[in-house]
């Protein structure tokens, strides 16, 4: 028999009391596609009349959604749309940076112009606006710092380090079970801790691809080739997976790779959902080279698509699916340092996906996917204000001054995020504080790009030489608590038992605080150091060894943590 999983009963209802039921207001397609605010006048907005444009609003009812839906999407417009007034309208009056000297005071808004220009671009086409400029703030740019004074100059070049990583074990002979009630198990797995993280496929055409493969066996098709995919994901997804599964899944993944040059030719959108699970049993494995090259593959593949038009509230799967793919692709591009190409940018897609209609138990899911779409809109913009700020001063003092009146402003954004947004998780529900404890580390990587370039000013400078030096210090110990805090709000699920798509760049991310702790204390500044300092070193360094035998810049990073911490008298296990 097919064994179908119990689900869970919530603790408590989500149900219409829970928000205010209102029909969210939706700009007419032309300004839709413009991203310019519509003043929804009927029959024709203000800017079609004037542009003599056909004004079309979308005919379909809104309230079919679920209350959570609405209120998620409306809040992340509110969100968006405060992003560019706050910045428009300058920092707030209470900023820290009142205390700074008169002539700091009297600056030109040079970093307000830089965000105006920022904002304009991404109103525009995103496939005619020139790409960005983003930040780098990884683990290779912490180990250039000049505290470190060159002596890890050959530990910068991450490409070859994860190229020498051990190849991925190939099973001796494929041989994987196809009776359909393991397949619906494994189906199941794959659901809940995959792709509720990233919706690529619908329930239903997964189910009934999968009966069809198993019924008549696999064949040499694109079909085949997800179906042994979701498989391969299911049997390596769970926390609780032995090494039989993982086993298991390598088989499973052995007879999908050799059915990856059936996608080739194919134009269905099951091409880049293959492509794109391939790149998630990738990140699976702590393989974020060879994922990143399907990751692109993917967009590629959605991109004769990606810019179409929908009608709002209209539920698109490819939407979804160009979104998943492309925010995965930038991600790993970011770290890896590799220019951006063709037709993948920096710049994020024009359209937010929307969700559709769907039954209580999906909306933590829906909520984790849109809330984390909305954060990494912000850190784009964020990244690119930032290193347009810092590329186009002169003089240390200055660039970070200037950073620095507007940073209140992104941080008021930030806070908004944060507290407007609804509770839905539940807390005795493991997958989804996975999602809950995803989600506040994201919030955390865009503080960090905030203030990590404080701190690194603040080490390779006397204090004394830098303007505004106590504000440079208030920002280098924001960054510094963002570390302690990182590592705090994951104390009860260690990344070590709790794998997923994510974990190599959790990895990272705790890597580069453990790093920016063991400069700040080599560098002598102990003032700047909270309580708990030496927590990120030490909870960074048991997660770096229980990989360590998988991926070798694991294993190149804990060494040189070690090293580093035994230099300033920290006892590690």
């Amino acid at each position: 028999m097919d064994a179908e999983p119990t689900s869970k009963k919530r603790p408590a209802p989500r149900g219409t009391a829970s928000y205010q039921r209102k029909r969210a207001v939706a700009a007419c397609q032309t300004c839709r596609s413009r991203k310019t605010k519509c003043d929804n006048q009927r029959p024709a907005c203000s800017f079609c009349e004037r542009a003599g444009a056909t004004c079309i609003y979308a005919t379909q009812d809104l309230s079919a959604y679920d209350p959570a839906s609405l209120a998620i999407l409306d809040r992340l417009d509110q969100l968006e749309h405060n992003i560019k007034h706050h910045i428009s309208s300058g920092p707030s009056t209470t900023s820290p940076l009142s205390s700074m000297s008169s002539h700091v005071n009297m600056l030109t808004p040079l970093a307000l112009e830089h965000e105006h220009h920022a904002q304009a671009n991404i109103i525009e086409d995103s496939h005619s606006a020139p790409d960005l400029d983003l930040l780098p703030i990884t683990v290779e740019h912490v180990l250039s710092w000049p505290v470190f004074q060159g002596r890890f100059d050959n530990h910068t070049r991450l490409i070859d380090l994860v190229k020498a990583s051990p190849s991925l074990e190939r099973p001796a002979s494929v041989n994987f079970d196809l009776e359909m009630g393991v397949c619906d198990r494994l189906l199941e797995q794959c659901l809940e801790h995959v792709l509720s993280k990233n919706p690529i496929a619908q329930k239903d055409f997964l189910r009934s691809t999968m009966k069809n493969v198993c019924m008549n066996g696999p064949g040499w098709d694109a079909e085949s080739c997800l179906v042994l995919l979701i498989c391969a994901l299911g049997s390596i997804a769970s926390p609780g997976a032995s090494q039989a599964d993982w086993t298991m899944g390598r088989s499973y993944f052995a007879a999908a790779q050799r059915r990856i040059g059936m996608l080739i030719d194919s134009e269905s959108l099951v091409a880049p959902q293959c492509y794109f699970l391939i790149g998630v049993y990738f990140m699976y494995n702590l393989r974020p080279l060879d994922a990143w090259r399907t990751f692109a593959q993917a967009v590629v593949c959605m991109q004769p698509d990606s810019t179409r038009a929908l009608p709002s509230g209209h539920y698109s799967l490819e939407e979804c699916v160009y979104w998943s793919c492309w925010k995965s692709e930038v991600e790993l591009r970011t770290n890896f340092q590799i220019p951006s190409f063709g037709s993948i940018g920096n710049r994020y897609p024009q359209h937010m996906p929307e969700p559709p209609a769907t039954d209580p138990s999906h909306e933590p899911k829906w909520y984790y996917y849109l809330a984390d779409i909305s954060l990494r809109r912000l850190d784009m913009v964020m990244r690119e204000t930032v290193a347009n700020i810092l590329g186009n001063s002169v003089g240390t003092g200055s660039r970070h001054v200037e950073l620095a009146r507007v940073i209140p402003a992104f941080e008021e954004q930030l806070r908004d995020w944060a507290g407007s947004m609804p509770n839905v998780f539940n807390v005795h529900n493991t997958e989804e504080m996975v999602l809950h404890s995803i989600l506040q580390g994201r919030l955390l990587d865009c503080y960090d790009v905030l203030y990590i370039p404080f701190l690194e000013a603040t080490l390779s400078m006397a204090s004394t030489t830098l303007d505004g030096a106590a504000v440079f210090d208030t920002y280098a110990r924001k960054a510094l608590d963002n570390c302690v805090q990182r590592v705090h709000e994951n104390e009860n699920e260690s990344a070590a038992t709790i794998r997923h798509h994510g974990t190599w760049l959790l990895i990272r991310t705790w890597t580069r605080s453990a790093l920016m702790v063991l400069a700040t204390r080599a560098a002598g500044r102990m003032d700047l150091l909270p309580e708990r300092w030496q927590q990120p070193i030490i909870a960074t360094t048991s997660v770096l060894n229980a990989y360590k035998n998988e991926a070798y810049d694991v294993a190149d990073r804990l060494s040189l943590i070690r090293v580093l911490a035994d230099e300033v008298g920290i006892a590690l296990a």
